[in-house]
């Protein structure tokens, strides 16, 4: 007779696939179930989002491979590109010390965006007090470290003390995503001998004693009650509500709406020497002391076509679906991008998926970004042997950041599993000394 113990992960757009394939390691029987298909109309580019991956030591070579089980990354050769009035700065060039000679920025602000560092208030006091109490031209770039991959909305003055800051100066990845990519990475997950299913819809739940989730009620690939010891639910409270309803009220109270959210237009450029000679990955920054949302903080990242870049801009959430809205907004970054990029003639080439689907076909925004403050609780798990994760759950857009949240719970499973374990063992060994 062998211990075996099911872990199940609700899953949608690679999310948790590190964290299945690392408790499949530690011997535990792992499902996931990938609800992607069920989550709306959208392009393999909405799903990557405009974020990109810094690699840094704190990546383990098990996280690695998971990041590289979809499309392949490419290295931005000067590292993340920031560009203001004043010009461009790079993070990872041989001038990166002169931009922050010009800016006025001081070494403990090097230190903080350095690879490796925890990049934490708890981690840095001294120095997050020192930067509040400087002039904000001084270390604003350390408030757009916590804040650009933020989900959580805070003003540029205050972003510093939420969250981290991301390790700007590390090694900057972005990728053209595909629709394969997604396959490529459920096929890494079976490989790792972790059970996928991917045309399963989750009807209900049966519930065990203790306040416990002891099963999914399953139609497709399996059917019927499917059992289960421990749940990581991947989905936030929107994305759980809009494929069922019955079942995101047992894990939420409410839904959780966003108050902001990233869209993505698609822009034609012209050919020039100013287009040419761009990054694969910009953030253009148009007057730092405006919210940074908008046209105000626009990304522009190459695609497979020279004469297309991929726009990224943070909006409302009520005006996803506003058409009227969209093009405004399309019509205000072309005017910024023509400021920046004076011969590129930009043009709109297709705008946001909200603009030609409603609600209903798209469902939530796949980069929500929350309120400060909310009456509904984040990431609070309802039941003993839940765990939720999730741009609700997580503080930032980062690889690393959603890795560290994943470990946590892969801890929490593991202790659980292997105090499991030596009791069987123990219950076991007293039978064999009984006979």
């Amino acid at each position: 007779m062998e211990f075996s113990q099911q872990v199940t992960l609700v899953s949608a757009f690679g999310r948790g696939h590190w964290l299945a394939a690392a408790l499949a390691k530690e011997g535990l029987k792992v499902t996931l179930i990938d609800v992607s298909s069920r989550l709306g109309v959208w392009p393999s580019e909405d799903v990557e989002g405009p974020f990109g991956f810094f690699r840094n030591d704190r990546i383990t070579p098990l996280q690695t491979e998971r990041i590289f089980s979809e499309d392949p990354f490419e290295e931005v050769s000067n590292g993340f590109t920031l560009m203001l009035k004043e010009g461009p700065i790079e993070f990872k060039s041989p001038l990166t010390g002169f931009y922050f000679d010009r800016e006025k920025w001081s070494q403990s602000v090097f230190n903080l965006m350095a690879p490796g560092n925890a990049n934490e208030v708890s981690q840095h006091p001294q120095v997050y007090n020192a930067i509040n109490s400087k002039n904000f031209m001084n270390q604003w770039v350390v408030h757009f470290s916590h804040q650009w991959a933020s989900t959580t909305y805070v003003p540029s003055a205050r972003a510093a003390r939420h969250g981290k800051a991301l390790s700007l100066l590390s090694s900057f990845y972005v990728r053209n995503a595909t629709r394969k990519g997604l396959d490529n990475s459920l096929a890494w997950l079976q490989d790792k001998n972790v059970e996928v299913l991917k045309q399963s819809e989750i009807k209900d739940f049966s519930f065990g004693s203790g306040k416990t989730i002891s099963g999914l009620e399953l139609l497709g690939e399996k059917q019927g009650l499917f059992r289960t010891d421990q749940l990581v639910w991947m989905l936030t409270s929107e994305e759980s509500y809009y494929i069922n309803e019955k079942v995101a009220k047992y894990l939420y109270g409410a839904a959780l709406e966003p108050e902001w959210c990233w869209v993505r237009y698609r822009v034609k450029l012209a050919d020039c020497s100013e287009r040419n000679s761009l990054p694969l990955h910009i953030v253009h920054m148009r007057d730092l002391h405006s919210p940074w949302t908008h046209e105000n903080m626009l990304v522009l990242q190459r695609t497979a076509l020279a004469d297309q870049f991929d726009a990224w801009i943070r909006i409302p959430n009520v005006q996803r679906f506003n058409k009227e809205y969209l093009t405004h907004r399309g019509e205000a970054m072309c005017a910024m991008i023509s400021e920046k990029i004076t011969s590129s003639a930009p043009q709109i080439h297709t705008y946001p998926q909200e603009y030609y689907y409603t609600y209903s076909q798209l469902g939530a925004s796949r980069f929500p970004v929350f309120a400060e403050v909310s009456s509904v609780p984040r990431g609070r798990s309802l039941f003993g042997n839940l765990y939720l994760d999730g741009p609700e759950v997580w503080t930032q857009y980062a690889w690393d950041v959603m890795f560290e949240k994943q470990d946590s719970i892969r801890v929490e499973i593991a202790n659980w599993w292997k105090l499991g374990l030596q009791k069987f063992q123990k219950m076991q060994a007293r039978k064999g000394s009984n006979t």
